[in-house]
């Protein structure tokens, strides 16, 4: 296996060190210079932003903001207190008339259908207990 034979150890350990060497100065002078140059710009501007006017206007427009924010939260609140209300309302009003309009008919309907049934079975009953009592004689 050429990676584990002694002869090349020295190569690959030289051209390791060769290309590392080269990737270090790079980072150490073209990307860290960058780095460090935007870290210190964004610094700087952070600075800025709090020791000017901008923080007071910032302030007055999230007190503006909130209290829009607050105004419209109850308005939204109320509203949907009304639209629960009023939907009760019309639930409560609908299944009254659902009540009194086709329940009703359905339950005489099934009340009517009990009493045949039971009609039915004292009927047979009836006959039952005749046809016993005329064999018994």
């Amino acid at each position: 296996m050429p990676q584990l034979d002694t002869y090349t150890y020295f190569s690959q350990v030289f051209w390791l060190l060769v290309i590392f060497t080269i990737f270090y100065i790079l980072i150490l002078n073209n990307i860290l210079p960058n780095i460090s140059r935007i870290v210190k710009l964004r610094n700087k501007q952070i600075n800025a932003v709090n020791s000017s006017n901008v923080t007071e206007e910032h302030r007055i427009v999230m007190s503006i903001t909130s209290g829009l924010l607050r105004s419209s939260l109850n308005a939204s609140i109320m509203v949907l207190n009304n639209v629960h209300n009023s939907s009760s309302i019309w639930l409560g009003i609908s299944i009254k008339e659902t009540n009194k309009k086709r329940l009703l008919d359905l339950n005489k309907f099934y009340l009517k259908s009990i009493g045949d049934l039971k009609g039915q079975v004292i009927l047979i009953t009836n006959f039952l207990n005749k046809k016993k009592k005329n064999k018994r004689i």
